[in-house]
């Protein structure tokens, strides 16, 4: 696929792959851990099927950190030293943690070739800027610059509606 002369860097699946990729990872992978959230909270609970982040959110996180790409970490949302969950009930619940990201080449940015702060050896944590965000990790960027991925992250809970589609 070409757009204004440019080729795509777009891999797109037919939306009934991406329907039987995601039932598979309830089954495999976001069951078992509601299962075992469940147990280690002691009150059923679900976890997250998916998380919603806003164009403007990722704009501006590239363009604070003069980015040419994201990455994206698992991660699970908890208490830590120094940071208190502000949303109690994504307690434990899997999330993720977007960091931009820097090409070596940044003619051809590509997964191989970029670097963020997570992934840098020996790296030194992001200093808070003037205007309370911080530095590289884009979540959270929170005016307490405090906070954790699942505080900002709208986590959406299954199940879908009957006959939903992605």
């Amino acid at each position: 696929m070409e757009k204004n002369g440019k080729k795509s860097k777009l891999t797109l699946i037919p939306v009934e792959l991406a329907q039987q990729m995601v039932n598979a990872y309830d089954k495999q992978r976001r069951e078992p851990a509601a299962a075992q959230r469940s147990r280690e909270l002691g009150k059923k609970v679900e976890e997250p099927r998916s998380f919603w982040v806003s164009k403007a959110a990722l704009l501006e996180l590239m363009s604070l950190n003069d980015a040419d790409g994201i990455r994206f970490y698992y991660a699970i949302a908890d208490d830590y030293p120094g940071f208190e969950l502000k949303k109690q009930e994504y307690k434990k619940a899997h999330t993720v943690v977007m960091v931009a990201t820097k090409s070596g080449d940044p003619d051809n940015p590509t997964m191989e070739n970029s670097v963020d702060c997570l992934n840098i050896p020996g790296a030194q944590p992001a200093a808070h800027a003037s205007d309370g965000k911080i530095g590289t990790v884009v979540l959270p960027i929170a005016p307490s610059q405090a906070g954790l991925p699942a505080d900002d992250v709208d986590l959406c809970p299954p199940p879908s509606p009957p006959g939903q589609r992605l």
